[in-house]
Order: structure tokens, then sequence, then C-alpha cells
């Protein structure tokens, strides 16, 4: 009661509209402090060596090394204290504990783009030949047909948005290892 009589008198609402905490001040510094180490834990390279032994042959993959080098090629194997790397020069050995970062080269994504740009251009083009037509009279705006637009800009935009989906980056690089 003690506790809900300060709560009206410093508020001059009673508990039931207003919920009164005896500390906020300490709620607050435990959501920073749960923010932070979120924060500090998603920004991190994961820190385990089996994802690298794990790699599968011919995999592309990118080393940065603790002495700022970067090192790309493609992976042969792995051992607890070493990695193997092809490089278009040579074949390197790389002591794990000179290695800062290991990643790895993700799918290309293209076709799947292509194929998204082609269905939101085609739509797009379509809309854009739909209102081209509307403003048209019953025989169309041109002798050739009344769909004109629609006939014109579906395909444009189909082509446009292949183009793009093509075009976009895909795949990245995805971190395997890293040290802290």
């Amino acid at each position: 009661m003690k506790v809900l009589a300060q709560c009206k008198s410093l508020s001059g609402f009673s508990q039931l509209t207003r919920p009164c905490f005896a500390s906020t001040s300490s709620t607050r510094r435990a959501s920073k402090l749960l923010l932070l180490l979120a924060t500090a834990v998603l920004g991190q390279a994961p820190s385990n060596w089996a994802n690298v032994k794990q790699l599968a042959a011919g995999s592309e993959v990118r080393v940065k090394m603790t002495d700022g080098r970067k090192i790309v090629g493609r992976f042969q194997s792995a051992t607890d204290d070493d990695l193997l790397v092809q490089t278009p020069k040579s074949q390197e050995t790389l002591a794990r504990m000179t290695i800062a970062k290991v990643s790895t080269k993700g799918r290309s994504h293209r076709l799947r783009n292509a194929l998204v740009g082609l269905g939101g251009g085609a739509g797009v083009g379509l809309i854009v030949g739909a209102v081209s037509d509307s403003g048209c009279p019953k025989n169309g705006c041109f002798p050739v047909g009344r769909n004109l637009g629609k006939e014109v800009f579906t395909p444009l935009g189909a082509l446009i948005g292949v183009t793009v989906g093509a075009l976009l980056p895909t795949g990245g690089w995805h971190d395997l290892y890293g040290t802290k």
C-alpha cells in the first residue's frame, strides 16, 4: 500500500489506470545493456573453425589475414591448424593463427531476379499501357487498334524488368569464421 500511495502522490493517477514501478531507472539500464549485448553479438563473425573444415572442396573463399592482406581463391582443405587455398597464382597454406576472417561466396540468384523483374516489369507496363489507353476514344488513339498502349508498354516493361533483374548483384559473401 505504501508504493500505491507514493504512485498516487507522484502521478495523480491510481494504480488501476497507470502501473507504478518502484525503480524505472534499473529497468532502463537493463534494457540498454540487453540492446548493447545484442548489437555486439549480431555484429560478430562466427568463431567456429568447424564451419571452415566442413566446406566443400572447390568453394570460392575470401580470407582476411591478421596483417590486413586478403586472399581470394578456391578452398582445398582445412585441418585444425591450417587452411589450404588454391589462388590463381599458386596454392597457399595459411596458418589458422594468422587468419582473421574466412568468408564464402553465396549462390547466385540471377535467374530468380530476372523472373521477378520480368513479372514486375510486365505488370508495371500493363498499368502504364492501360492508363495511356484510357484517355483514347472507343476506336482507339491509333488506327491500328484500341489497346496499343497495353500492347507496347507491357512487353517493353517486361524487357526492362528482366534486364534490371539479371544485372542486379547476387550471391555476396557470408562469414564462416572470424577472430574477435
